[in-house]
């Protein structure tokens, strides 16, 4: 899986003209004219220079040289142009999928709210468990507590009013996405909650508003999110429900394209990328292959949070970091790696966003980059954030393009033989203006037209061939 980059090889630059093949060609020529008169003399004896056969002798060995070596260069030009093709739809290819990669939304305001208010501190390793500290189950316990939706539109208000004012601030008015993720089963009843609180609130935006079903958030994310021209409002809660007693939370997130984002503001905001279908069982691979593709810089230090990983990647995951060069925040979790099921396991459906809010949160204090990894039964996900700017691809000179000698050899005899039939059919024509024009008219389209159309043959012809070896990797090529 991975970034479903293909694996094209690259071709071997194609062996460059040789100046010396052309003099071997122009001796040849020569040579074998000269032998031809030798062995074939027109009356028994070398006719002399002013005899009037030496002339078109020398016209037709010269014409003869002339295709030899527009022939051969039109070879090297055909082999050169199918290596520049494959090289160049390579490059363009591995350009396009870094900056897929690196699409994303600036989060201009976060929230990570739970019912235990030192509950991010002690997942991040940097807070003190104590077995008799006091259980916390509710948020908002001074208020009275109704299980069910009651209690989604409660929370909802409590997190709308916090969210307005950010909002407000970067984004006074027009449309808005917003994404709602909850623990509750039914899911149209939430819809209709919401929308009733959101029209109540009589807030200035035009809300689409979307209920999401519990489970990872991230195939959605980069179909329909990441590439967003609107904000984007992304809340994620556990409310109370009757009879289960897990300890509530909410997070929200406000996601921002950079052409609404201040400025000012986009070298200091969190960006949140593309996230990055994951193959658990091939971890090293798979993280290597999130690594090249620079969402983050390689100097950064990690925090790394993973949720419903198996057993066998969550133990060697620190190894694999390790080996592939990630720098970690070693005073955070256990080593820079922090468990996320050991407090949040039974929100198994909720993973996705909550603990992108809770990444967020810790992203604003503390680590500059943070890598998420998670997994339920129907995929896994690796979604990078930070303050930092993506890095840009170090290939970005294009590929030269070989020198079109070969077309214009063959544009140049083809004119040479256009004037050469003038002059046989139409003399007058050709020794006139007009004759001159035509040759200068044929000549500005013919030099220039046979390389362009050269290179579109080749290119119709090698194309298929380029997806073929994109399928074969066991990718889909963009061609």
């Amino acid at each position: 899986m991975g970034w479903l980059l293909p694996n094209v090889a690259a071709k071997e630059p194609a062996r460059c003209w040789s100046p010396w093949v052309c003099l071997f060609i122009i001796f040849t020529g020569v040579f074998f004219a000269l032998f031809y008169v030798v062995l074939n003399p027109p009356s028994g004896e070398l006719p002399s220079l002013s005899s009037g056969y030496w002339l078109p002798l020398t016209v037709t060995t010269f014409t003869g040289i002339a295709v030899t070596i527009t022939f051969y260069s039109l070879w090297w030009e055909i082999q050169s142009v199918v290596v520049w093709n494959w090289n160049t739809w390579r490059r363009n290819m591995n350009i396009l999928w870094r900056k897929r990669a690196h699409q994303h939304l600036f989060i201009a305001h976060h929230l990570f709210q739970s019912a235990d208010p030192q509950q991010l501190t002690r997942i991040a390793g940097v807070g003190q468990d104590n077995d008799n500290e006091k259980m916390f189950l509710n948020l908002l316990p001074d208020k009275p507590i109704t299980p069910g939706i009651i209690r989604f539109e409660q929370l909802c208000q409590v997190m709308l009013n916090e969210l307005k004012q950010p909002l407000l601030r970067q984004y006074s008015s027009g449309n808005l996405r917003v994404l709602v993720q909850s623990s509750g089963a039914d899911k149209s009843e939430e819809l209709q909650s919401f929308n009733q609180l959101w029209a109540a609130a009589s807030l200035p935006w035009n809300a689409d508003i979307h209920v999401l079903s519990a489970g990872l958030p991230f195939d959605d994310w980069n179909k329909n999110v990441v590439t967003s021209r609107i904000p984007v409002l992304v809340l994620a809660l556990h409310y109370r429900q009757p009879e289960e007693l897990l300890p509530e939370f909410v997070s929200a997130l406000l996601l921002m394209p950079q052409a609404l984002l201040h400025s000012a503001k986009s070298h200091k905001e969190i960006r949140l990328f593309r996230a990055m279908s994951l193959n658990t069982a091939s971890l090293k691979s798979e993280l290597a292959d999130l690594k090249t593709m620079g969402q983050q810089p390689v100097k950064n230090k990690y925090v790394v949070w993973h949720s419903g990983l198996a057993n066998v990647p969550r133990q060697i995951a620190g190894k694999v970091l390790n080996e592939l060069s990630f720098p970690l925040e070693d005073d955070i979790g256990t080593g820079g790696i922090i468990d996320y099921d050991q407090k949040f396991a039974a929100y198994r459906g909720l993973t996705g966003w909550a603990m992108t809010a809770a990444a967020a949160e810790m992203a604003s204090y503390h680590s500059e980059s943070q890598l998420l990894l998670c997994e339920d039964e129907d995929a896994a996900w690796a979604i990078v954030l930070g303050k930092s700017s993506p890095v840009a691809s170090a290939d970005i000179n294009p590929l030269s393009s070989p020198f079109p000698l070969g077309s214009l050899m063959l544009a140049l005899l083809f004119n040479a033989g256009l004037y050469s039939l003038m002059l046989k059919f139409s003399p007058v024509v050709a020794h006139s203006w007009s004759g001159v024009m035509v040759l200068i008219l044929s000549l500005a389209v013919t030099l220039p037209g046979v390389a362009f159309l050269l290179r579109y043959v080749i290119a119709h012809l090698q194309r298929s061939q380029f997806r073929k070896a994109a399928s074969q990797s066991g990718k889909e090529s963009p061609v």
